[in-house]
């Protein structure tokens, strides 16, 4: 049986995959705990409650 390692990634590797066009913005991506996650798309639902969320943390934040 062969031992496999899980590779760890850091923020700069994930920045450097991005300059190098390994990753772009329209990938569903996220960097989880030195992973790769892909993201399952937004449901209809999840977009505006998002951006409701957002505008609140916003204007708690300024004051």
């Amino acid at each position: 049986m062969t031992a496999t390692r899980e590779k760890i990634w850091t923020v700069e590797d994930y920045h450097r995959m991005i300059e190098a066009g390994i990753l772009n913005e329209d990938d569903r991506i996220e960097l989880l705990d030195g992973r790769i996650v892909e993201m399952s798309p937004q449901t209809p639902i999840h977009a505006p409650t998002t951006q409701r969320s957002d505008r609140y943390l916003q204007h708690l934040l300024r004051n």
